[in-house]
């Protein structure tokens, strides 16, 4: 057999010796007072222990949800001034096409019979 086996061997001759010493300690001395073992009288002393009472969970009040002012702060002045300039580009740029179509307006149109060459050849 194995190691194993041969440690459970051991372990049942030593339990059987135990007995066999215990058994011949209690013969010769009959009237002799058993040692008692302290910890099982002492267990039942005890008080036993003290319940917590039941914490009561206090419901605190949800925070209202944050505004873009609340994260970000007031608007600086800059971007302010920003945004006014691009309107005023833009207002540039929507001026300058209109003067574009004005002036294409104002040219001298072609002639019709230029104009249906220019059919004929699409």
């Amino acid at each position: 057999m194995g190691k194993q086996y041969n440690k459970l061997i051991k372990r049942r001759r030593r339990s059987a010796y135990l007995a066999r010493q215990k058994a011949a300690l209690s013969q010769a001395n009959p009237k002799a007072k058993k040692a008692s073992k302290p910890s099982s009288p002492s267990r039942s002393a005890r008080k036993p222990a003290a319940k917590k009472a039941p914490v009561e969970k206090k419901e605190e009040p949800v925070a209202k949800k944050a505004s873009a002012k609340d994260v970000l702060g007031p608007e600086p002045k800059e971007e302010k001034i920003v945004e006014e300039t691009k309107v005023e580009e833009t207002e540039k740029t929507a001026e300058k096409v209109e003067e574009a179509k004005a002036e294409e307006s104002t040219q001298p149109e072609e002639s019709p019979d230029e104009a249906t060459e220019e059919s004929e050849e699409k």
